[in-house]
């Protein structure tokens, strides 16, 4: 970890800013999230010493090397040196021998222990995979304001800079400073949201790359969830929630704690029965039954379909861009209710206009299920459950993410830091190899060819690449672009008996994409959406018998094609019970039943190919006790039948014997 604070107290004015804190921050991307006056910045401050705890412990674990700093403060009101120019607040601040130690790139780093939660390893400055050439300081310092757009100011001072030009270089400044840590109080807040993202990109790749960790309070939702790892919410000077921020945003304990990261409609399992469909007067609850607690249903999770025949009407609607808001009434009841929901197309409601609401995402709708009808899963019996620990790299264990198993039992593992790891029976390592590139992303999705070679999805380079046994490069194929043949996230790939290859692609496509084995594209099929046959995020794909089934992970089904492309079904479809929460991969055991991983509801379920559920095993946490896993990625199957989970959140391959 970074920081322990243990019973932390700050006075203020009339009540403490901060009051009793304790909490760990991690190595990684950490948020300070929560309203105006809570105590962000008076946490932020104790962190960078400018103000001491009037009682309690506060400990800093990282790493003080000579001539680094070991924190750096990008503060709220940037905090710039008005003598100096915009090119010599990047030039100040960059260590000294900066540019002169031997700079580490990851396929060399010593391959010594080190136990989860440690901190990464330390690099010197990089700017692509292949830059690992020498660069002076104003070089170094002149790319930094090239990324930030503010090259052409490299001369000027900050008086004649706007509030966002100062706020740009503010961040470029912390991240010159090559700091183990930066921590950052409302960064990028002034700047012109259309290059706000690539701004924030900038600052995730020189972290990637250099193994920094950060720490930013903000109040802004999407950026905590497309940047943070870890999240720590404050109120009134105390934390509310501390952990994983996936966790926070589909499973929040209180509509407090939901609202901080974006709309949400916060319903009991009776009023999600009533507003989606469930009879409350055929299924009410026995008295002395317990209703489950309130859950939050993003806006993502409803749709807003027109029905003549409905009894809810439109009382008012508002439309927003992705998400829109409806004021509904149940003339059954006379009851008035707002959701937030998911736009689609260029629909408008108007008032008075009969619509019915659907959910789509199995965590509501087991709810409902839960609460009105108490069905519950089948368990699925594991006999034995082992473990495979990941090799470190460097000071870093990471995580697995994709895997696949070889025809003669040799067990391919992508990982979170860029490697190709082969494990055998045992869950020992015989060989790995890097990825050729790996700075801007890692692949997820790999296969095994009947020819012998290793294909793998290299999701952020857009491509497929082609090892050897050994892990050497024999080719690829594929760009970024939406045309055949081209990818945009590829992630996914299978190959069926006649050697052909799917892959599947999230991001603008959403489609899988047929190709013979020498890359030539036959077809594709899908497309972005929700409706039958189209995808968000298509994750893992396997073919049986001519039918290819495609986990179809943010609207939580399995679809089947005929390998033609042609739609056929869609499992669980009319069995709520046997509905999945963000399947992210997919495979077939010698029985020809499927085996699923879900992301989001942290399992194994087992179906037959009509879409029968048979079973399910584990449940989410990011504990590492039998039956448990913490957003589980990936999966592959034996020839004796086991079943290897990537327990990605629990950084360990599971290993499960039915």
């Amino acid at each position: 970890m970074l920081w322990s604070l243990d019973n932390i107290t700050l006075p203020g004015r009339r009540s403490p800013r901060l009051n009793q804190v304790t909490v760990r921050i991690p190595w990684g991307i950490t948020a300070v999230l929560g309203q105006s006056g809570v105590g962000k910045t008076s946490l932020l401050n104790l962190l960078v010493g400018f103000e001491r705890p009037t009682t309690g412990t506060l400990k800093f674990h990282g790493e003080t090397k000579p001539g680094e700093l070991p924190v750096f403060w990008v503060p709220p009101q940037h905090g710039l040196w008005m003598h100096l120019t915009v090119r010599e607040h990047l030039t100040t601040v960059v260590p000294p021998d900066l540019f002169t130690r031997s700079r580490l790139i990851p396929h060399q780093a010593e391959n010594g222990g080190q136990a989860p939660g440690s901190p990464p390893a330390r690099r010197g400055p990089r700017f692509s995979a292949a830059d690992n050439g020498p660069v002076s300081r104003v070089d170094f310092a002149d790319r930094l304001l090239e990324r930030f757009d503010l090259l052409p100011l490299a001369d000027a001072r900050p008086g004649s800079l706007s509030q966002g030009e100062r706020s740009r270089l503010s961040v470029a400044r912390g991240l010159a400073s090559h700091a183990g840590v930066i921590v950052m109080d409302e960064p990028l807040s002034h700047v012109d949201s259309a290059r706000c993202g690539l701004y924030w990109s900038a600052v995730r790749e020189h972290c990637t790359a250099n193994g920094t960790s950060l720490v930013i309070a903000t109040h802004a939702p999407d950026v905590v969830l497309r940047e943070a790892t870890h999240v720590i919410c404050l109120d009134n000077g105390r934390v509310i929630y501390s952990g994983d921020v996936l966790s926070l945003y589909h499973r929040p304990l209180s509509q407090e704690l939901a609202e901080l990261l974006g709309p949400c409609n916060w319903l009991t399992s009776d009023e999600t029965c009533r507003w989606f469909g469930c009879d409350p007067l055929a299924h009410q609850l026995p008295e002395t039954a317990v209703a489950p607690a309130a859950e939050c249903i993003r806006p993502e999770q409803i749709a807003v379909e027109p029905a003549a025949e409905s009894p809810l009407s439109i009382e008012e609607s508002r439309f927003a861009g992705a998400s829109s808001e409806v004021r509904l009434r149940d003339d059954r009841t006379g009851a008035s209710r707002q959701f937030s929901f998911r736009s689609v197309g260029t629909a408008r409601f108007q008032r008075g206009d009969r619509v019915v609401l659907k959910l789509l995402q199995i965590v509501l709708l087991a709810i409902c299920l839960s609460g009105c009808f108490g069905q519950s899963s089948p368990p699925l019996v594991v006999k034995h459950e082992s473990n495979w620990s990941m090799p470190p790299d460097g000071k870093r264990i990471p995580a697995p993410r994709g895997m696949t198993v070889s025809p003669d039992n040799e067990y391919l593992v992508l990982d979170n830091v860029g490697r190709v790891l082969v494990f055998d029976e045992n869950g020992d390592v015989t060989r790995q190899w890097w990825m050729p590139e790996y700075s801007v992303g890692r692949a997820e999705g790999i296969c095994v060819l009947k020819d012998g070679r290793i294909a793998v999805a290299d999701t952020h380079y857009h491509r497929i690449v082609f090892f050897d046994h050994e892990g050497n490069v024999t080719g690829m194929f594929g760009q970024r672009g939406s045309e055949e043949g081209d990818f945009v996230y590829p992630v996914a790939i299978v190959q069926d008996p006649d050697e052909n290859l799917y892959i599947c692609e999230y991001g603008q496509n959403d489609r899988v994409q047929k190709f013979r084995p020498d890359g030539t594209w036959l077809m594709q099929f899908g497309g972005p959406g929700t409706e039958r046959g189209q995808f968000q995020r298509p994750s893992g794909i396997v073919w049986y018998d001519h039918n290819l089934y495609v986990v179809d992970a943010f609207n939580n089904r399995i679809q089947v094609f005929t390998d033609d492309g042609r739609l056929v079904a869609i499992l669980g479809e009319s069995d709520k019970i046997a509905e999945v929460y963000y399947p992210y991969d997919i495979a077939v055991d010698h029985n020809g039943d499927l085996l699923v991983v879900e992301y989001g509801a942290g399992r194994v379920s087992k179906f037959s190919r009509t879409g029968r559920l048979l079973g399910r095993y584990g449940e989410p946490g990011s504990g590492q006790q039998a039956a448990q896993f913490s957003t589980p990625w990936g999966l592959a199957i034996d020839r004796r039948g086991r079943i290897y989970v990537c327990d990605t959140g629990n950084r360990r391959i599971v290993e499960l014997e039915l």
